[in-house]
C-alpha cells in the first residue's frame, strides 16, 4: 500500500515528536513503517535517519542519508543530518564540508544548524 505524501509528512512528524519526547523506540517504529510504505521517499528516509540519530545509531543514520544523497545529491536537509551523524561519530573531517555546503546553500533552518555544529568543531584542526 502506498501512503499519500501528506500522510507520510504527518506520520514523520509524529515519529520525530516521539523521539523528542524520549520515546525513541516508538519513534523508530513509526519511521520504519513510514519508510516501508513510502517507495523510497527521501523525506521518509530522512525521518528514519533522524530517529536513528536520536537513538545514537549514527552509523545507521549515515547509511540511510547516503541513500538519500544518491537520489538527491544536493538535498540540504540530508547533508545537515549527515554532518550531524558524522560529528557524533567523531568524524569532523567528513562533517565539515557538508556543513559548509549547507551554509552556502542558504536555507535558513539548515544553515543555522550547520553553523551551530561548525561552531562546536575545532575548525583549525580540520582545515590543516
Amino acid at each position: 500500500m502506498k501512503i499519500d505524501s501528506d500522510v507520510i509528512q504527518l506520520l514523520s512528524q509524529i515519529g520525530y515528536l516521539a523521539c523528542l519526547k524520549g520515546s525513541v523506540v516508538d519513534g523508530q517504529m513509526i519511521m520504519d513503517s513510514v519508510e516501508a510504505n513510502s517507495d523510497g521517499n527521501p523525506a521518509a528516509m530522512i525521518g528514519v535517519a533522524i530517529s536513528r540519530i536520536y537513538a545514537g545509531l549514527y552509523t545507521e543514520a549515515v547509511s540511510v542519508l547516503n541513500k538519500v544523497l544518491n537520489i538527491e545529491p544536493e538535498h540540504l536537509t540530508a547533508k545537515t543530518f549527515l554532518g550531524i551523524a558524522f560529528s557524533e561519530l567523531g568524524e569532523s573531517e567528513k562533517a565539515f564540508p557538508l556543513f559548509k555546503d549547507v551554509i552556502a546553500g542558504g536555507e535558513s533552518d539548515n544553515s543555522a544548524v550547520a553553523s551551530f555544529y561548525l561552531g562546536e568543531m575545532n575548525v583549525a584542526e580540520i582545515t590543516k
